[in-house]
């Protein structure tokens, strides 16, 4: 979100401040992917969807760069980030219909407590 809100400041310039920002941004996000193994292994609950945001403004930052260098191939690149954001919070979607549909969408109520 900081690199967002940087690209927002400097008029969609890519600075100093939008690479380093973007730069701390990528380290979390090659943390989050070596604990992918680890988040597939959970059983699904509702706050899973706390995943969504932050995956959407590391894709829309990833999208700020691509425009703002225009590399060769820049479209295919736009088109694997659209894909793997959507794949994403599409997952979690289907997982929640599938969980809802199951009866398993939210955990069990608790027993009432013993007077």
């Amino acid at each position: 979100m900081a690199a967002l809100a940087l690209f927002v400041r400097s008029g969609g310039r890519i600075d100093i401040w939008v690479t380093l920002a973007s730069g701390y941004g990528l380290l979390l996000v090659l943390a989050q992917i070596r604990l992918l193994p680890l988040y597939l292994r959970l059983a699904f609950a509702p706050s899973l969807w706390a995943l969504t945001f932050p995956w959407a403004a590391v894709a829309t930052t990833a999208l700020r760069w691509i425009t703002g260098y225009e590399p060769p191939g820049h479209r295919v690149y736009t088109y694997l980030v659209l894909a793997a954001v959507s794949a994403l919070i599409g997952g979690i979607a289907v997982w929640s219909i599938v969980a809802a549909a199951r009866g398993r969408f939210l955990p069990p109520a608790a027993p009432p407590a013993a007077a």
